[in-house]
């Protein structure tokens, strides 16, 4: 009998897959509940793809020394694939339910709905749909304190990165439930608001569209446009966010070219937001002045960029983008 709390994943397409991998990697007894009517000849070679792809995925992960074969197999033996006429019972029983069935209003509405009416009435319900509000979903749902978004990313089981999306009437107890679940399994939950796009998706639909056009003016190919996010821009967030590279380059680096950048481009969208001007007026330009959008005051700011670069030193290094010396070393 397992002292982790039950886990159902509710879809067998590739997001519920994902999902069963990351709880059964973290030692979690994961359902996979196939929320589709079928005979029971194409439900058990539905059923056996499943077991198939997620076996690949671990074994491509041992084969990588991430887990070892034997950790393969016992993760593996954790999930267990559920076809619908069995479902009722380990969706009653579960204390978290993760629905992640295709991405239509009404397939949400007739998963949800049959979901909530099972669910024991503490359980935690989450939809991971990566385009529906939480406001929105949550009108399905019985007991919508309960419920949130946990948007997952593409590949669920490698992707660090769960958005977690409440509408003002969730429960924060249950907020925090799913937040401390998914740092559980070692997930990186955040938290958003209910907003088009999330966070992610909602800068990357800029990113792809800037480089997009790009192409189409002639600025770079896309192979040049790929490079460069791949060597600059890639390695550059992994490093840190978006945020404190404001306050690492200055904000008033930021004011001063998103101003130039908007009017050379014609685009109002690369004018920095009211925030930044405000900023600026306060004094508050960044790491040189310990005050930015974080508090740097109390901090060490030299040892916590020094750290910065070795992080950002070692992730090169990795990626093999360190050139080696071309001086001799004695």
């Amino acid at each position: 009998m397992s002292d982790k709390p039950t886990v159902v994943a509710v879809g067998a397409g590739r997001m519920g897959r994902g999902m069963a991998h990351v709880f059964a990697y973290a030692g979690y007894p994961v359902s996979l509940v196939d929320f589709k009517p079928r005979p029971a000849d194409d439900f058990a070679r539905m059923a056996g793809e499943v077991r198939a792809e997620i076996a690949g995925n671990m074994a491509f992960l041992s084969s990588l020394g991430v887990m070892t074969a034997k950790q393969a197999e016992n993760a593996l033996a954790l999930i267990e694939v559920v076809g619908l006429e069995e479902s009722e019972a380990p969706i009653a029983a579960a204390d978290y339910l993760l629905e992640g069935v295709p991405e239509t209003r009404e397939a949400k509405e007739d998963a949800l709905g049959r979901i909530s009416a099972l669910a024991k009435p503490d359980a935690v319900i989450a939809s991971t749909t990566s385009t529906m509000l939480v406001t929105e979903l949550q009108a399905f749902v019985t007991g919508p304190e309960r419920f949130l978004n946990a948007h997952f990313l593409n590949p669920a089981y490698l992707i660090p990165l769960v958005e977690v999306s409440a509408s003002p009437t969730t429960d924060p107890a249950v907020v925090d439930r799913l937040m401390a679940l998914f740092e559980a399994v070692g997930k990186v939950p955040v938290r958003c608001g209910a907003s088009p796009g999330y966070i992610l998706p909602r800068l990357q639909s800029l990113l792809m569209a800037e480089a997009t056009r790009m192409i189409e003016e002639g600025v770079a190919t896309a192979e040049d446009i790929d490079k460069a996010i791949m060597n600059g821009f890639g390695p550059r967030y992994t490093t840190m966010g978006a945020i404190e590279f404001i306050d690492w380059g200055g904000v008033d680096i930021f004011y001063y070219a998103g101003n130039y950048l908007a009017k050379a481009l014609d685009s109002p969208r690369h004018a920095p937001p009211a925030e930044i001007e405000q900023m600026m007026q306060d004094g508050r330009r960044g790491m040189r002045e310990r005050q930015g959008f974080y508090d740097y005051r109390d901090m060490d700011v030299e040892a916590y960029q020094q750290e910065k670069l070795k992080t950002f030193v070692t992730l090169l290094d990795g990626l093999g983008k360190i050139p080696k010396p071309g001086v001799p070393d004695s």
